[in-house]
């Protein structure tokens, strides 16, 4: 949650101009970096943390001389880059984290819409993580172990409806954000087509998501512009 509201305020802050406004945003990104630091020094000290995959230091630098650089589907592949392999890594991540998520809200969810909308998020999970896992596993690169075995067999739901649908929601956005980020540090160009095509199909489901959300009455119409026609 700490990584979410960190690119989110990072986001908000360059586009706001009251001051009052702006040090409130300064002030929440203040304190979400204090509880970020402190929860990674709390799973690391009780080694819950999952590092990233460990590559070399560069010992010269190496400049790219050839457009085989950006290949990815035919020929001989190049290894991932640093930045690649953070993405790839991060996304199975939260992906795993959307799972075990939904494993809970799935068993004490009441209606049976939004029960169905949770399965269709852990399928399309479990598909991003076996294409993002097979892109570490060809570099001999370590990936995350999921955690749905932690979730517990209960069916009294200790949260409504629509607070779990809301998180499921923002769950599709954070992925959307996620994967764009993700598209523009990937050059491999079999790399970047699958990042678009799990944009294009997140953003699809995340519009489902808004229609169940409607059809609830739970979405609140934002802010906008005034009516000109």
């Amino acid at each position: 949650m700490t990584k979410g509201a960190l690119a989110t305020y990072g986001v908000v802050l360059p586009h706001t101009f009251r001051k009052d406004i702006r040090e409130h945003f300064m002030s929440c990104i203040s304190s979400t970096m204090e509880l970020f630091d402190e929860t990674t020094d709390l799973l690391l000290t009780r080694g819950l943390e999952i590092r990233s995959p460990y590559i070399p230091y560069l010992e010269e630098v190496d400049m790219v001389e050839t457009q085989g650089f950006l290949a990815g589907w035919l020929g001989k592949q190049r290894p991932l880059m640093a930045a690649e392999i953070t993405h790839l890594y991060s996304n199975i991540q939260t992906n795993h984290l959307a799972s075990a998520l939904l494993t809970g809200f799935g068993q004490v969810v009441h209606c049976a819409d939004l029960k169905g909308y949770m399965k269709r998020v852990k399928n399309i999970t479990k598909k991003h993580i076996e294409v993002f896992t097979s892109y570490l596993q060809d570099n001999a690169l370590p990936s995350p172990h999921n955690w749905d075995d932690l979730v517990l067999p209960i069916k009294e739901s200790p949260f409504s409806d629509k607070l779990m649908m809301y998180h499921t929601s923002l769950i599709s956005a954070a992925g959307v954000g996620n994967y764009g980020t993700a598209l523009s540090a990937s050059l491999r160009r079999d790399i970047a087509a699958d990042y678009t095509r799990f944009f294009g199909e997140i953003g699809l489901f995340a519009e489902d998501g808004l229609n169940l959300l409607i059809n609830n009455t739970w979405f609140e119409r934002p802010p906008h512009a005034i009516d000109s026609h």
